[in-house]
């Protein structure tokens, strides 16, 4: 019988089908078209996101693209994959 290479795996390490910021970038690119633009978008000039509702975000956004219920998970893989919080300038929020 033939095998796989290890390296062509569907999952990657973890188990983890899709990395977090591919999920984070399609929900953003496609969150307008759900009806969640009020709840969470991109800054106008497409460098940061914010959330805008994070009651809301957390009951529907992150139950729909996520599978989380907590927004400090969500904070967590945020600063995992080197994302920070703006508090100034521009693109603060």
């Amino acid at each position: 019988p033939k095998t796989k290479p290890s390296n062509l795996t569907t999952t990657r390490r973890g188990g983890v089908s899709t990395p977090f910021p591919e999920k984070l970038h399609e929900m953003l690119e496609r969150i307008e078209k759900d009806g969640h633009a009020s709840v969470v978008s991109w800054q106008p000039h497409g460098r940061s996101f914010l959330v805008h509702k994070p009651k809301e975000f957390v009951e529907t956004v992150m139950q729909k693209y996520f599978r989380q219920s907590k927004i400090s998970s969500f904070q967590r893989q945020l600063n995992l994959y080197g994302f920070c919080r703006l508090t100034r300038g521009m693109d603060k929020g």
